[in-house]
C-alpha cells in the first residue's frame, strides 16, 4: 500500500513572556558642557544589540540611550547632553529550544530625567521586554491511498495557513538633507529625532516591497552666537525592495518593522560649507509569511479485501481569519502650562501606547494613549524655547468577525499624521491619525491520518453480515457510513439505488449488497 502525504508546516506560539527592568543612575555633566538651569527636552531609545538563546532562558544585551536639551545657567545658546546605560538581562523561558524562533520587542515604559543640581542629573527608566517564542512544527497528512486491491477513501477539505517564511531582515536608507538657503550653516547638531510613519510591507514574488516615511526633526546651532537656535523638520518618503526568494504575492504578511538605528551627521556640501545632514537609517523587520492552502485529505478508509486501521493524530491547524488595516482620528486640546505667550509651535512628537487589548464580539477592543511632547517658542527673554508633555487617551475597536480569545493575532500600531496648532490662552490643539494593522489566525483542532496499518479481514465478522439487505436511512446517515457498516462500496450504493448525489432523505429505503474481495 502506498500513501501519498502532504506536509503542513506551522509556526506555533509556544510561550509569551514579559520582563521588566528598572534603571536608576546619576550622571555628571561633562567639564566641557556648561551648567544646567532647565531641561527643555528629554528622550530615550532602547536598543537590543544581542539576543542569545541559552538552556531554558534567553540573554538580552543592549543599552538605553538618553539625551537632554537644556538652557545653560550662564545664559546663551542651548546645549545638549547624552549618555548610555548598558543592560544584560536574563529571561527564563523553560520551553526554549535551539531551533525555535524568538521575537523580542523592547519599549521604554517610563523615562524620567531630573535635575539634581546644575552639574548632575538623575535618569530613571522602566524597560519592558516582550518575548514571543514560536516553534516550527511539521505534520504529515495522508492525501491519497494506492493499492493493488480496491480501497474506499472518504475525502474532506481542510484549510491550513502554513508558515512559508519565518526570519529577520533589515532595510537600510541613506539620504542627504539640505537646509534651506534662508538658514545659517550648521555649527553643531543639538537635537535630532527620527520616527517611522505609515510603514507598509507587502510580499511580491521573490521579494518584499517596503515603503513609508521617515519623519526627521533637528535642532542646531549656527556659527554665530547671536543667532538663535535653528530647527529643521522633514518628511522623507522611501520605497524599496528586500530580496526574499521564498515569498509570493498571494502570501499573508505578519511583519513587524521598527527603527533599529538612526544616525545623523553634519555633511559639508560641494563648497565645503556645513549645509546638509547625512541620514543613515536601519529598519529591522520580524518577518512571517503565511501561505493558505486548501487540502484534500483522507478522513477515513476501508477495503473489501483487508482490514485497514487508520492512525489518527490530533493536530492544531490554523487558518487566516481576517487581515484588517484600519485607522481612527483623535483630536484634543492640551494646556501648555506656561505663563509666557506661545509664539510658534516648533515640533510635536508622539508615541502610541496600547495598555489593554481584549477580544470582544466582532473584534479586538483597544485602550491606550497617545503620549505627546510639544516644543514651542515663547516671548520669554531668558527661556524662549519650552516644551510640554501630555497624554491623549483613546479607545478603539479593530473589526475582526469571528475572533475569540482562542485566536492568535499580531497587532501593529503607528501614526499616519500628527500635528499641533496654537489656539491662544495657552491652549494647543493636537490632531492625529492612528493606524492599526492586524492579522488574526483561527486555531482548529483537526483529526488527520498519518499512517494506515494493514491486517487480514476478520472473516468471521464479515460472514455474520447479511449478503444483501434493505436499509432505512436514519437522520445522521451518509453513503459512506452505510457502505462501511455493511462492507459495501459507495459506488455500488449509488448504482443499485440510482442515486445521482450523496444527499439522503431520512426514511428512504436503500438496497445494500455486501462486497468481499480476496487480498492479493
Amino acid at each position: 500500500m502506498e500513501l501519498t502525504k502532504k506536509s503542513i508546516r506551522m509556526c506555533r506560539l509556544k510561550k509569551k513572556t514579559v520582563s521588566q527592568i528598572t534603571m536608576d543612575d546619576d550622571f555628571i555633566v561633562p567639564d566641557v558642557k556648561p551648567d544646567i538651569e532647565k531641561i527643555i527636552l528629554d528622550d530615550g531609545n532602547v536598543e537590543i544589540e544581542e539576543v542569545k538563546k541559552l538552556t531554558e532562558k534567553a540573554e538580552l544585551r543592549g543599552k538605553l540611550s538618553y539625551r537632554i536639551l537644556y538652557h545653560p545657567s550662564e545664559g546663551g545658546s542651548l546645549c545638549a547632553m547624552e549618555g548610555t546605560i548598558p543592560f544584560d538581562e536574563y529571561v527564563n523561558i523553560p520551553e526554549l529550544g535551539e531551533k525555535d524562533y524568538l521575537q523580542v520587542e523592547a519599549e521604554i515604559e517610563d523615562l524620567t530625567i531630573e535635575l539634581i543640581h546644575s552639574r548632575k542629573i538623575n535618569v530613571k527608566a522602566i524597560l519592558t521586554f516582550w518575548l514571543n517564542l514560536e516553534g516550527i512544527e511539521e505534520q504529515m497528512a495522508v492525501t491519497a491511498v494506492a493499492d493493488d486491491t480496491p480501497v474506499e477513501m472518504l475525502m474532506r477539505v481542510m484549510r491550513a495557513a502554513q508558515t512559508a517564511v519565518c526570519q529577520k531582515d533589515t532595510y537600510r536608507l541613506k539620504e542627504e538633507i539640505e537646509i534651506s538657503g534662508s538658514q545659517p550653516d550648521i555649527e553643531e547638531l543639538l537635537w535630532n529625532q527620527c520616527r517611522l510613519r505609515n510603514v507598509q510591507i507587502k510580499p511580491l514574488d521573490g521579494q518584499l516591497n517596503i515603503q513609508g516615511t521617515v519623519h526627521v526633526f533637528c535642532i542646531y546651532r549656527g556659527p554665530e552666537a547671536h543667532i538663535p537656535p535653528q530647527w529643521l523638520e522633514k518628511e522623507i518618503p522611501f520605497s524599496g525592495i528586500v530580496e526574499l526568494p521564498d515569498a509570493t504575492e498571494d502570501m499573508y504578511p505578519e511583519i513587524t518593522a521598527r527603527l533599529g538605528h538612526c544616525q545623523m551627521e553634519i555633511q559639508p556640501d560641494f563648497d565645503g560649507e556645513n549645509r546638509s545632514i547625512s541620514l543613515d537609517v536601519v529598519i529591522e523587520m520580524d518577518i512571517k509569511l503565511y501561505e493558505e492552502e486548501t487540502l484534500q485529505v483522507v478522513s477515513d478508509v476501508y477495503s473489501p479485501a483487508k482490514e485497514l486501521l487508520p492512525e489518527y493524530l490530533s493536530a492544531e491547524v490554523e487558518e487566516i481569519l481576517v487581515k484588517n488595516s484600519s485607522k481612527t482620528r483623535i483630536n484634543e486640546r492640551q494646556k501648555s502650562g506656561t505663563e509666557d505667550n506661545i509664539l510658534q509651535i516648533c515640533h510635536v512628537d508622539g508615541v502610541l501606547r496600547v495598555d489593554d487589548k481584549k477580544p470582544v464580539e466582532g473584534g479586538l477592543m483597544l485602550e491606550g494613549a497617545l503620549c505627546i511632547k510639544v516644543l514651542y517658542m515663547t516671548d520669554s527673554d531668558s527661556h524662549p524655547l519650552q516644551s510640554m508633555k501630555g497624554a491623549i487617551p483613546f479607545q478603539y475597536k479593530v473589526e475582526a468577525r469571528g475572533m475569540d480569545e482562542q485566536c492568535a493575532y499580531q497587532l501593529d500600531t503607528g501614526l499616519e499624521q500628527l500635528s499641533a496648532t496654537m489656539l491662544g490662552g495657552g491652549e494647543i490643539e493636537v490632531k492625529a491619525v492612528l493606524l492599526f494593522d492586524m492579522l488574526v489566525r483561527k486555531q482548529l483542532d483537526e483529526q488527520i491520518i498519518t499512517g494506515i496499518t494493514e491486517m487480514p479481514l476478520d472473516l468471521e465478522r464479515i460472514q455474520k453480515l447479511p449478503g444483501i439487505v434493505v436499509y432505512i436511512v436514519q437522520p445522521e446517515d451518509t453513503l459512506w457510513k452505510i457502505a462501511k457498516k455493511f462492507h459495501a462500496s459507495v459506488d455500488s450504493l449509488r448504482q443499485f439505488n440510482e442515486l445521482n448525489d450523496d444527499g439522503l432523505v431520512p426514511g428512504k429505503r436503500l438496497l445494500v449488497m455486501k462486497q468481499v474481495e480476496e487480498a492479493v
